[in-house]
């Protein structure tokens, strides 16, 4: 019972600082919220106001391709949870990223050892790329949890033999959700699958089984439900567009294979270093590695068929993405971390701990990770935080809040580089609900008007824009700075 008890504590103080380490950035609204989050937060917002379901999803690298509508579906339940509060949407986003963490501690214990299952949740509470994660809103961050649960899905297929139907539906339902959340993954991940049918017994089994490859396929039909409605609804508009693709590529940037190869290597070196805290932790757990393998192969231990699966996953997917010959983007295989992670503990669980002194060897390393990670988050905490991202926008619209009756008219014009403010749009129609604000006007009311001028890297663009809106008459204008945003409020002088 005490052992229970202290299993649990350890888990639970994991989950603790986890939550620790990205609490103040969610306190101080430093988030990062562009136009791709104000877009997406106005299309959950439609759901719940219209009553309108979309088919399709925000747009992808590719014209006329998109990605899946599932994500503007759940973006509609932290809306209606925290009434459209744009914070909300990031602390939902935390919610199902502990979650994550707490299944990853549960299954890996479970399936390994408690120790070890410990490890991987101090692990991830402390890694650069899994804060970053659970901190951003965006499409493709949702494809960590589908690819979660269909990685835990299929060490269920590889280590049961009798697994119930409802195993293999979760398991096409998950892997359809990881090519809607992020189309890219799912265009090289349902192939990479596939082909792993013909080389693992465990797989080729359920290919054989009418019953399961049904359960399977009614998964991953109702992944793309709304998808193929679309298609349908449209006369395959995408379906068309992805095949013009494959059949005849538009290529931005070419590059001879020798350049693919090598771009691709490092693509996966950062993935790989990317999940580490500093370059310390990495070479160790790289040596870590080296030793384990070298340990099994002279032992003669046999590596799980899991272990090779996984393995063969990041291969293939490898492999895959040197068929693309244009820029291919880090966030195309979002995700893929969690199998780099899986495959390094299911690897390390293959050393006993049963065999002499490895029980400590496991304490030792966790205790030096636990030590030094505290010492960062104490030296960090004590830096002042830098306001931005969310908290800039919020406290621009917060200037002309307080300056502007909810009862009266008044002019904004925005000027943002990416033409379209969504950014601002979605805080105004969040503040328009509340009841603190009236939908402004292009036009100007009693000789006044606010400008939201952001700062452009094009900056005769910016001066034009400037040029044509600014009033040609004699006026005063007040600007008020927030980091590189200017507010400026415009008055017209009496002729």
């Amino acid at each position: 019972m005490k052992k229970k008890i202290f299993q649990v504590g350890g888990f639970i103080g994991a989950a603790i600082l986890y939550i620790m380490v990205r609490l103040p950035s969610l306190i101080s609204h430093s988030v990062a919220y562009t136009y791709d989050q104000g877009r997406d937060f106005i299309a959950g917002a439609n759901i719940i106001l219209t009553h309108h379901l979309p088919f399709i999803g925000p747009t992808t690298g590719i014209s006329g391709l998109f990605h899946g509508s599932w994500w503007y579906y759940y973006l509609s339940i932290p809306y209606f949870i925290f009434k459209g509060l744009p914070i909300g949407f990031y602390y939902a986003n935390l919610c199902i990223h502990l979650f994550c963490l707490l299944v990853i501690m549960w299954f890996v214990g479970k399936k390994t050892n408690y120790i070890l299952g410990l490890f991987t949740g101090l692990f991830i509470a402390f890694s650069p790329y899994f804060i970053f994660t659970s901190l951003f809103v965006g499409n493709n961050i949702m494809v960590l949890p589908s690819l979660l649960l269909f990685l835990i899905t299929n060490y269920f297929i590889f280590k049961e033999k009798n697994n119930k139907l409802l195993l293999y539906f979760f398991n096409g339902l998950f892997l359809g959700f990881v090519a809607e959340f992020e189309l890219s993954f799912g265009l090289f991940i349902i192939p990479t699958y596939i082909i792993a049918h013909l080389l693992f017994p465990q797989l080729r089994r359920v290919v054989k089984n009418v019953k399961t490859i049904s359960f399977t396929f009614c998964g991953l039909a109702i992944a793309f439900l709304p998808r193929a409605l679309f298609e349908l609804k449209n006369g395959f508009e995408q379906t068309k567009v992805l095949l013009s693709f494959f059949s005849k590529p538009k290529l931005y940037n070419p590059k001879p294979f020798n350049d693919i190869l090598y771009d691709r290597v490092l693509l996966f070196l950062g993935y790989w270093k990317g999940i580490f805290p500093n370059e310390y932790w990495c070479y160790f757990f790289s040596i870590a590695i080296i030793f384990t393998l070298v340990y099994l192969i002279v032992k003669k231990k046999k590596i799980s068929t899991y272990v090779l699966f996984l393995g063969y996953l990041l291969l293939g997917l490898f492999l895959f993405s040197l068929t693309y010959k244009d820029n291919f983007w880090g966030n195309y295989y979002e995700g893929i971390q969690y199998i780099i992670v899986f495959s390094m503990i299911f690897l390390f669980a293959q050393i006993s701990l049963k065999v002499k002194y490895m029980k400590y060897v496991y304490i030792c390393i966790i205790s030096i990770f636990f030590i030094t990670q505290i010492f960062s988050l104490v030296q960090s905490n004590q830096k002042k935080p830098i306001k931005d991202g969310l908290a800039i926008q919020e406290d621009v619209m917060n200037l002309i809040l307080s300056k502007e009756s909810t009862k009266k008219d008044f002019c904004l014009r925005i000027y943002t580089p990416p033409v379209i403010p969504h950014t601002y749009n979605y805080l105004l129609l969040y503040n328009k609900l509340q009841g603190k604000i009236n939908t402004p006007s292009s036009e100007w009311i009693d000789g006044t008007c606010w400008f939201i001028v952001e700062a452009d890297s094009y900056k005769k663009r910016r001066d034009d824009w400037l040029a044509i809106h600014e009033p040609k008459d004699k006026n005063e204008v007040t600007i008020t700075t927030f980091k590189d945003v200017e507010v400026r409020h415009y008055k017209i002088l009496p002729k």
